[in-house]
């Protein structure tokens, strides 16, 4: 088109603006491929936030439930449920959890109150007191995340009568930006 022959185009926008580049026809559907696996990989709870996990572990002389996120993003709130059913008397409810497992987080309310706390070996130690067989203990704790990269945190939960092992719990939580 001649520089001096009138344009169809609004004043400013040159022909140099109405070519479209050789690539451009795949921006939209790239866009919206990338947005729709970023939309589902979340709502499918990929990215945190999904259902907790709950599982139970039963051995000779106890059943605990233990409910929890597995995939949590790094500064979010979380909860964690603990059931615990002794099958005999127990002189001293101790709940034990590895120090590893809570590294980076602040974990703001732990109820029941324990009678004592203790972090001794790696590891957080909460004793409860008596309780009689077939009784239900619930313990609840909740926590943030503290911001960090991402990782996995692991360790053990463990419930135990004074120094002897009831049941053990291995926990896994991977932690998401």
């Amino acid at each position: 088109m001649p520089a001096d022959a009138p344009s169809s185009a609004p004043y400013g926008i040159d022909p140099l603006h109405c070519e479209v580049p050789r690539l451009a026809r795949w921006r939209t559907p790239l866009a919206t491929a990338v947005f729709v696996v970023v939309l589902g990989s979340a709502l499918l709870g990929w990215l945190g936030g999904g259902p907790p996990d709950v599982t139970e572990y039963r051995t000779p002389l106890a059943t605990a439930t233990l409910e929890y996120e597995p995939v949590l993003r790094s500064g979010n709130w979380f909860e964690t449920v603990l059931n615990i059913t002794p099958r005999r008397d127990v002189a001293d409810l101790v709940v034990t959890v590895d120090q590893p497992l809570w590294r980076g987080m602040s974990i703001d309310t732990l109820t029941p109150d324990a009678e004592s706390v203790e972090a001794l070996d790696g590891r957080y130690t909460h004793h409860f007191g008596k309780m009689r067989a077939g009784e239900t203990f619930r313990m609840k704790f909740d926590g943030q995340i503290q911001p960090r990269a991402l990782r996995t945190l692991s360790g053990f939960i463990t419930v135990e009568d004074g120094t002897r092992p009831l049941v053990s719990m291995p926990v896994g939580v991977t932690v998401l930006p």
